[in-house]
């Protein structure tokens, strides 16, 4: 799927939404992203929050910034729309995540917001070599999150997500998603 189709469905989805996507490169997650963001925050009303792994924080920032998202991604920090968190700071340096989205969901809707959009690059995970701790931890999260007003987008670089997991764990991960989506270069 090209990553102006993705971007155009992800931003379609309900709350509770929690989907894989597959990357080819970092090209397309910009593309893919700065739509995403720029959308939920402007037209849908939402704080995002954004893991990066395979880019820096500030290059996501710059990403935003630049070109045709055109984002003041500065004010929207500061009024906390958008929160750009590196994913293994994320991923293993909280006690449990899960709680830090629950708190800033429902911080969202204390602040006239309508939910959050989550888009959290996996990778920290095959970095570590803690492949197994990732599907275990994909499985222990919903597959819907009907209790919380978030979209949750797991993304992953399509070289981790084809040679690092099994075809059987590749085949839980999808499953246990709403939906799996592979982005075209």
């Amino acid at each position: 799927m090209a990553h102006e189709d993705a971007a155009n469905q992800i931003i379609k989805t309900d709350y509770g939404a929690h989907y894989l996507i597959v990357y080819p490169d970092l090209y397309a997650l910009r593309k893919f992203y700065t739509r995403c963001i720029k959308q939920q925050i402007k037209e849908k009303n939402d704080i995002v929050l954004v893991n990066p792994f395979y880019e820096t924080t500030d290059s996501v920032r710059k990403t935003l910034s630049d070109g045709n998202a055109d984002m003041d991604v500065s004010k929207y920090e500061k009024e906390q729309s958008i929160i750009i968190i590196d994913s293994l700071e994320e991923y293993f340096g909280k006690k449990n995540d899960m709680d830090f989205k629950r708190d800033i969901a429902n911080h969202a809707k204390e602040k006239g917001k309508n939910g959050l959009l989550v888009l959290g690059d996996i990778g920290a995970y095959p970095y570590k070599g803690r492949h197994n701790d990732l599907v275990d931890y994909e499985l222990s999260l919903p597959t819907i999150y009907d209790d919380i007003a978030m979209k949750g987008f797991c993304l992953y670089h399509e070289k981790d997500f084809f040679n690092r997991f099994s075809e059987e764990d590749r085949q839980k991960l999808i499953s246990h998603h709403g939906m799996a989506v592979k982005i075209k270069a």
